[in-house]
């Protein structure tokens, strides 16, 4: 006697391609009849639509049987293949998938160790802790960068020296990626934060100047002020900001900022005046509502109400 579902599974394996692909988009049919056993095959297929329709198909089932399978796939050689099988990873955060997807930790492949890390975002669980802080020194970039990102979701105090440690990583956005993690801590040795406030790097500069924002500590205020003159605008920006948000005394260091050619530079120090609430802005302030900037007139007009409010609060 057939097997219920025999007709569509006998197309699974038909010699023709295009029947293959259109047995796949039968997702209906086949999440009633296929396990995932019937379809592993399919991930070794020449053609790689048929490839991709069957991981598809994999992640809907939900079985984590299936996993070592997709984590092969993340190394595909089509790239479409290969982040489709990386998506599909990402599905099984399960206690019972921990154990497969810290085995390809270990995985030759960097796709795979990436794609495992990444399914691993999240998880408490000591023994990922631990795999996620060694994969943190891994040879290949991508690997590091995903791990630092992953350690920075668990937020454990016992993951600081490894941020700390990645600050000196070659790659600049596993360096941005590590003080993004550390900012999240409540810190009391800021020496790391301020090192990364000087980085080569203009991206990690400015995510440098953007945490030590949110610490009051006198070595990062100075850096905040220090970074004003920051080579990069977009660093300058963070700073002016950073500033307002601490409402640090520091608006005749504003001035240069109001009249500054990029509007979002102007809006960035009128902001900071409202915040930081001192007088002395106020005619800055009210040249700006003259400005062609809309932007730089609502937050002139914001800034001006702001002051006139601490005045009267403090009169």
């Amino acid at each position: 006697m057939d097997r219920p579902g025999s007709s569509i599974l006998a197309r699974l394996a038909s010699s023709d391609v295009d029947e293959r692909r259109l047995a796949l988009t039968e997702q209906e049919e086949l999440l009633c009849v296929a396990s995932y056993q019937d379809l592993l095959p399919l991930l070794g297929d020449e053609d790689p639509t048929v490839r991709k329709l069957t991981i598809q198909l994999l992640e809907e089932l939900g079985d984590c049987s299936a996993l070592p399978g997709l984590l092969k796939a993340a190394a595909d050689p089509d790239p479409e293949v290969s982040s489709t099988a990386a998506a599909a990873v990402r599905e099984f955060r399960t206690s019972e998938a921990t154990g497969t997807l810290l085995d390809a930790f270990t995985n030759p492949a960097s796709q795979i160790r990436a794609a495992a890390i990444v399914a691993l975002r999240g998880a408490k669980d000591s023994r990922a802790q631990a795999a996620l802080s060694r994969a943190a020194s891994d040879p290949v970039r991508e690997v590091r960068r995903e791990a630092v990102l992953a350690l920075g979701y668990l937020q454990s105090n016992e993951t600081v020296p490894v941020f700390q440690t990645a600050l000196n990583d070659s790659d600049d956005e596993v360096r941005r990626l590590a003080v993004d993690a550390l900012s999240q801590f409540k810190l009391t040795d800021f020496s790391a934060l301020i090192r990364a406030a000087t980085d080569l790097d203009w991206r990690v500069r400015r995510q440098a100047v953007d945490a030590l924002s949110k610490h009051q500590s006198e070595e990062g205020e100075q850096v905040l002020v220090k970074s004003l003159a920051d080579d990069r605008w977009e660093v300058s920006k963070e700073a002016i900001v950073g500033l307002g948000k601490l409402r640090m005394p520091v608006s005749q260091q504003l001035i240069p900022f109001f009249t500054h050619e990029l509007a979002d530079m102007r809006i960035a120090a009128a902001a900071a005046a409202g915040e930081i609430g001192d007088p002395v802005s106020i005619p800055h302030l009210q040249a700006l509502l003259a400005d062609p900037d809309t932007g730089v007139q609502k937050n002139a007009a914001r800034a001006l109400r702001q002051i006139e409010t601490a005045t009267k609060s403090g009169s």
